[in-house]
């Protein structure tokens, strides 16, 4: 079923959701910064723990999540695929707007310069973009597993809450790249170059990749599901 056109209001109201969700995913990039900045150890998993929450909420109240919206594109038609590109210019404007306030608040000393030096060792890495890439893959499909958890846990008895925050800590943890996080880091960085464009759309690439896996897959399952009734 595709998408019905949009009129004023729902297109409002769609960007402003784009932008929450933005807001959400720094906020989680955030707080993950600060553990793996603060906590010794166990900093690693406590960080990929506290990210889930940016996604927990978008999933929880309908953000619109340019990586959660890729298991949507199939359905989407082609006449909606603006939708993409609209929903990630609003994330990056939310994780924007908590990269400025954090910038201007007591965590910046710590949070900031934790960031620039995580995508100043990606962007320096032989193969980067082969490495972003492949990495971006990896998140999408994690990513995908999370949003559609909703839609299929409940058929299996299985908890939702559960299924949403899993794999985002799994990707989190591994460091994988998510082309809306990173967006945080690349902020903090304070800095712009071709290098980073193409980071950027290496990750945006590798993430619409991974993620349409899982929907291109259980279309077909329910296709053929239907055809054996």
């Amino acid at each position: 079923m595709q998408i019905k056109k949009a009129n004023g209001q729902e297109i409002v109201t769609f960007c402003l959701l784009t932008l929450l969700s933005g807001f959400m995913i720094g906020i989680g990039g955030t707080a993950s910064l600060l553990a793996n900045a603060t906590m010794g150890l166990w900093s690693r998993l406590i960080g990929a723990v506290l990210f889930s929450l940016g996604i927990f909420a978008i999933v929880t109240y309908g953000m619109k999540l340019f990586t959660g919206m890729v298991a949507d594109i199939p359905q989407m038609g082609v006449k909606n695929l603006w939708r993409l590109a609209v929903c990630f210019c609003g994330n990056t404007l939310g994780v924007l707007l908590v990269a400025l306030l954090v910038k201007h608040s007591f965590l910046a000393d710590v949070v900031v310069p934790k960031g620039a030096a995580i995508i100043a060792a990606k962007l320096s890495a032989d193969r980067w973009a082969l490495g972003s890439f492949c990495s971006a893959v990896l998140c999408g499909w994690l990513i995908t597993l999370s949003v559609l958890a909703p839609k299929y846990a409940s058929k299996k008895n299985l908890s939702a809450s559960v299924g949403v925050i899993f794999p985002v800590v799994v990707f989190a943890f591994c460091g994988f790249d998510h082309s809306v996080a990173n967006m945080l880091y690349f902020y903090f960085a304070g800095e712009f170059s071709w290098r980073i464009v193409g980071y950027i759309a290496c990750s945006i690439l590798g993430n619409v990749v991974g993620g349409l896996l899982l929907p291109l897959v259980m279309m077909l399952k329910e296709k053929a599901d239907q055809a054996n009734e």
